[in-house]
């Protein structure tokens, strides 16, 4: 089964959100499913529009199977926001909306407020790099 998460989260520079980095852990746990590093793509600090957006179309032509789309914000999410606020970028709710009624996945919204520093980890260059080119899943036969 091809399957992704995508763990987008609203902390500043140098810093994660405690729940992200919770919601990481518990994935790659046995109780959590087990996901390999290479399904979890990681925005700790954000993702404009155009970002998740391609991300989001890339796993759709990939056939993925399983997404989860998990939203850790700085303020609790509202049923009537029209956007959804990650790291200083405006993220459209219709876009996530239209995404999830074409394909199979889940989106949890939760408010994350307390931060962790990264110290030994530069996830904004080695994380995307790393995870935007491991999207493209291994197709049968190959």
């Amino acid at each position: 089964m091809k399957k992704c998460a995508i763990l987008c989260g609203s902390a500043p520079r140098g810093f994660s959100q405690k729940k992200i980095n919770e919601m990481y852990d518990f994935l790659t746990s046995s109780s959590g499913g087990a996901w390999a590093e290479k399904e979890i793509v990681f925005f700790p600090n954000g993702v404009d529009d155009a970002m998740l957006a391609f991300v989001l179309e890339r796993l759709k032509a990939d056939k993925a199977e399983q997404i989860l789309l998990y939203i850790c914000t700085l303020t609790p999410v509202a049923d009537e926001d029209k956007s959804v606020w990650l790291g200083g970028y405006e993220v459209r709710r219709s876009l996530i909306e239209a995404f999830c009624s074409d394909v199979c996945a889940q989106v949890i919204y939760d408010c994350g407020r307390k931060l962790e520093r990264n110290e030994e980890i530069e996830l904004e260059k080695e994380v995307f790099e790393s995870k935007i080119t491991s999207l493209s899943f291994e197709r049968e036969g190959e």
